[in-house]
């Protein structure tokens, strides 16, 4: 197994602030990722969210900061990708036009095959998930 890095970027149509407002939250990701979480909590640094589909994941809240407007989490274990030890990176960027872009990275450790896959697979969950914060900011931020 080797560590893996995939990134997007995405411009979304609305502040920093908006889009760090509900990031930093750190919870409810049940609100503006429905489609892909059903429930989410947050308790003594961990984010317990189950998905659509009852899978259970448990996150480790690594880091918040309001300064920089990033937040970094961990999911040691879960069941829906053949990857493990699985960190994640969200900043959110002013793109000059008083709009937001959104650096959504991640690593992993997988084989060579498994992580082709998982790459593809973090890239359009990610997107979804910014699309889907888009339209939860606009319609109710």
């Amino acid at each position: 197994m080797k560590t893996i890095k995939e990134k997007i970027s995405k411009e979304l149509d609305a502040s920093p602030d908006k889009v760090w407002e509900v990031i930093s939250a750190v919870g409810g990701v049940d609100k503006w990722f429905g489609s892909m979480i059903k429930s989410c909590k947050v308790e003594n640094g961990k984010r317990f969210c189950q998905t659509a589909d009852g899978i259970d994941l448990v996150e480790d809240i690594l880091e918040v900061n309001h300064e920089t407007k990033t937040f970094r989490f961990a999911i040691p274990k879960q069941d829906m990708l053949p990857v493990e030890d699985i960190v994640e990176i969200m900043v959110v960027r002013d793109a000059d036009n008083g709009r937001a872009t959104v650096d959504w990275s991640g690593s992993f450790k997988a084989t060579e095959e498994n992580g082709k896959i998982a790459k593809e697979a973090f890239k359009n969950l990610w997107t979804m998930g910014l699309e889907e914060m888009e339209n939860y900011i606009q319609q109710n931020l």
